[in-house]
C-alpha cells in the first residue's frame, strides 16, 4: 500500500525529487554565497552552502513546487534563481557580479526567454499605443489593428506558459495587460481601465504569488503609473486600495504588494506614503514587529516632507556668499523652487514663475530658489538672464545638494509651497497648477 501511495505521489510530482540541489561554480570568491528569500521589505538568508572545492559550492533545498530564491554574496549582489522541482540547477559566474551569472536548468532558461518576450511585448505595446494616440484616420486604424493582434499574441503566450509551468504561468499572468482600445469599452477613460484591469489575469488568492518577486515589482510599476498621470491624491489612494483589496490582508502576498506600493510612494515623495505606511504597520505589527517599527520610523520622518507636515528648516549659501534659511521667510507663503542653470525644463518654466512672483509678491508671496548647480558663475548667470529677482541659495554640490536630498527631490524642476507657519501646502506645482493654487490663496 505504501509503495502504491508513493507511486501515486510521484506521478503527481509531489515527491518527484527528494531534494533540489543548486551547484554554484564561481570565480573570485572572497566569501561563500548564500541563498536568500525576499519578503518585500528585506532579503534574508535561508541556506548556507557546503563547499565542495575551491570555487564550487552546493545548496540543498527541500523538494517543492518551483519558486524564486536569490543567490549571492550579500543583499546588494544577488541573482534570482528558480528552485524546487529540478534535481540539479547549476549557476556559473563571478562572485563580484552575481547578476551576470549563467543559470543552467530548463525552467530558469525558459524564464529568461519569457522575460525577453515580455519586454518585447511591453515595448511594442507602448510604441503602438503612442502611434494610436498621435495618428488619425487610416493611421489610427492601422495602429488599432496592430494592438488587437498584439493582444492575441499576449494571450497566446499566457496560455503557453500556463501549460508549460505553473510558476511561469503566474509570471506571464501578472505581466499580461491588454489594450484599452479593444478592451476598455466599459470604462470612462483609459486610466480607469488601467487601474481596475491591470491585474485582470491574476488570482492573488493563489499562494504562489506570496513568493513571486513580480508581485512586488508589478505593484511598483502599477503605482508609478497611478501617481504619474495627474490624479488627485484621494483618487490615487482609492485605486491603490482597490488593487490591494484583491488579496488577504496581512498575508505574504499582501506584504509583497503593499511593500511595492510603499517603495514607489517613498521614492516619489508622495504624501500617500504615510497612509499606506500606516497600513503596513497595522497589518504586520504582530507578524513582523521589526519591519513594522522600521516603517513607523519612516512615517515619522516622512511626515515632515508631505502636505500638511512642517517643512524642515535649512540654511545654505546665497550667491553673494552670505547665508539664508527657509525660516527667514516665516510669515509669507513661500515657493521653494529646486532648479539649475543646466535644466532645460526649469529654464522654460522660469518665465511663468517670474509672472507669478510679480503678480503676488506684494501680497505676501515669496520664492526661495535652491540651485542644483556646481558652478557659481553659471548659477549667477542664469539668475540674471532669466530675471529671477527673488532669494537664492545653493551648496554647489549638484544632485548631492543637501536640501534636495533631505526633501527627496529626484527630478527638477520641483517645487514645495509652504504657508506662513512653515507647513507644506503642496508639492511639485508648476504652470497652470501653480497659478490656480496662488489664485486660491491670494485672490
Amino acid at each position: 500500500m505504501r509503495l502504491i501511495l508513493a507511486g501515486m505521489l510521484s506521478i503527481l510530482g509531489i515527491y518527484a525529487v527528494a531534494q533540489s540541489k543548486l551547484r554554484c561554480e564561481l570565480q573570485a570568491c572572497v566569501e561563500s554565497p548564500s541563498v536568500f528569500e525576499f519578503d518585500g521589505g528585506s532579503f534574508f538568508p535561508v541556506r548556507q552552502p557546503v563547499k565542495i572545492e575551491e570555487g564550487t559550492y552546493e545548496f540543498q533545498l527541500p523538494a517543492s513546487g518551483n519558486r524564486f530564491y536569490y543567490v549571492g554574496s550579500n543583499t546588494q549582489n544577488l541573482v534570482p534563481v528558480i528552485l524546487g522541482e529540478e534535481e540539479l540547477v547549476v549557476l556559473k559566474g563571478d562572485c563580484r557580479n552575481f547578476r551576470g551569472a549563467i543559470i543552467e536548468s530548463p525552467v530558469n532558461e525558459a524564464y529568461t526567454q519569457l522575460k525577453q518576450k515580455l519586454n518585447d511585448l511591453q515595448s511594442r505595446h507602448s510604441t503602438l499605443n503612442r502611434q494610436h494616440q498621435m495618428a488619425a484616420g487610416e493611421g489610427q486604424e492601422k495602429a488599432a489593428a496592430q494592438l488587437k493582434a498584439l493582444d492575441e499574441e499576449k494571450l497566446a503566450l499566457l496560455e503557453t506558459m500556463e501549460k508549460q509551468d505553473p510558476l511561469l504561468g503566474k509570471v506571464a499572468a501578472i505581466n499580461t495587460f491588454l489594450s484599452y482600445q479593444h478592451n476598455g469599452g466599459n470604462y470612462e477613460n483609459e486610466i480607469d481601465y488601467f487601474a481596475k484591469e491591470y491585474f485582470h489575469f491574476v488570482n492573488f488568492e493563489d499562494p504562489a504569488y506570496q513568493y513571486l518577486p513580480w508581485t512586488f515589482e508589478s505593484f511598483r510599476s502599477y503605482t508609478t503609473t497611478i501617481i504619474s498621470v495627474g490624479l488627485p491624491e484621494e483618487q490615487q489612494r482609492a485605486y491603490l486600495d482597490g488593487a490591494l483589496a484583491k488579496m488577504e490582508r496581512g498575508g505574504l502576498t499582501h506584504k509583497l504588494a503593499l511593500s511595492g506600493v510603499i517603495a514607489t510612494l517613498k521614492q516619489k515623495s508622495n504624501s500617500n506614503f504615510v497612509y499606506f505606511g500606516q497600513q503596513f504597520v497595522d497589518a504586520f505589527k504582530d507578524s513582523d514587529p521589526s519591519a513594522a517599527a522600521n516603517m513607523q520610523a519612516q512615517i515619522a520622518q516622512m511626515k515632515s516632507f508631505v502636505v500638511g507636515g512642517q517643512a524642515p528648516d535649512f540654511t545654505q549659501s546665497t550667491p553673494e556668499g552670505g547665508e539664508m534659511s527657509l525660516s527667514d521667510l516665516r510669515g509669507k507663503i513661500v515657493l521653494v523652487d529646486f532648479w539649475a542653470s543646466w535644466c532645460g525644463p526649469c529654464r522654460r518654466e522660469n518665465p511663468n514663475v517670474v509672472r507669478m512672483y510679480n503678480k503676488y509678491k506684494d501680497k505676501g508671496f515669496d520664492i526661495l530658489g535652491v540651485s542644483l548647480d556646481k558652478t557659481h558663475d553659471r548659477w549667477l548667470q542664469a539668475i540674471e538672464q532669466d530675471g529671477l529677482t527673488w532669494h537664492h541659495v545653493s551648496d554647489l554640490k549638484g544632485w548631492s545638494n543637501e536640501v534636495a536630498q533631505s526633501y527627496g527631490v529626484r527630478s527638477i524642476p520641483h517645487t514645495i509651497l509652504v504657508d506662513q507657519e512653515g507647513r507644506i501646502l503642496a508639492r511639485n506645482l508648476r504652470g497652470e497648477a501653480l497659478e490656480r493654487k496662488l489664485e486660491e490663496l491670494f485672490d
